[in-house]
């Protein structure tokens, strides 16, 4: 039979080298569990739960289950309401941020999206990709939303813009192939690219760019005045 959960000590009543913060001084946080470091974020408890009930409570969930909880769903919590409910995803968004934050990519040319592409390009097709980037363009996500035939490939702007929305962007780049090699922009690529555009405004969503890619070589629009 597994234990039942078992309510802890009012923080107060710890030996003071147990508690949380002093334990901190003198070990160091490594040395901490998952509860007493919530408990040192959440500073104290609420009617009913103390703190490391609460903290408990909390990292019974774990990081990868908390971050794509929502506030109102962290509040609901029995104990933690939403003062602490707010604590709790700021710092989850801190410590996913500054994890992701070890690979991080910034698009501050075209050079830079191709670097990103280019290797995903698989095939005799043309592949159509949107690069989502934040306000400081740092790549928040890379999607392939349309495959098409030899010399042609449409999405609709429900299927550029979802990425873009769903992952937070703000600015957005168009990368797609000619698998002819050949990377001059056809007229029907540039009247898609001005349609995309026109589109995504309406959503406060910028284009930065539409890149072509060649065989060799590779056309930017925004660069050729085309958009």
């Amino acid at each position: 039979m597994p234990y039942g959960r078992r309510k802890g000590k009012p923080i107060r009543e710890l030996p003071k080298d147990l508690l949380p913060r002093e334990k901190m001084v003198a070990l160091g946080a490594d040395k901490l569990s998952e509860e007493e470091l919530f408990a040192i974020i959440l500073g104290s408890g609420t009617k009913g739960f103390s703190v490391l009930d609460i903290a408990s409570k909390l990292s019974e969930f774990g990081f990868d289950k908390l971050k794509t909880m929502s506030v109102e769903e962290i509040s609901k919590i029995r104990g933690v309401g939403k003062v602490k409910a707010l604590t709790v995803k700021a710092v989850v968004e801190l410590c996913k941020r500054y994890c992701e934050g070890t690979n991080s990519v910034y698009i501050k040319s075209p050079e830079d999206a191709v670097q990103v592409v280019k290797p995903l390009v698989k095939g005799k097709k043309e592949h159509l990709f949107v690069l989502t980037l934040s306000v400081g363009q740092k790549l928040l996500h890379t999607e392939l939303v349309a495959i098409g035939g030899l010399n042609v490939v449409y999405a609709s702007p429900r299927e550029i813009f979802r990425p873009v929305i769903s992952h937070g962007g703000y600015f957005y780049i168009l990368v797609h192939n000619h698998p002819d090699g050949e990377a001059e922009p056809s007229r029907e690529d540039v009247e898609f690219t001005r349609r995309v555009e026109k589109a995504g405004n309406l959503l406060g969503l910028e284009l930065l760019d539409h890149i072509v890619l060649g065989e060799d070589d590779y056309v930017s629009m925004r660069e050729r005045g085309l958009i």
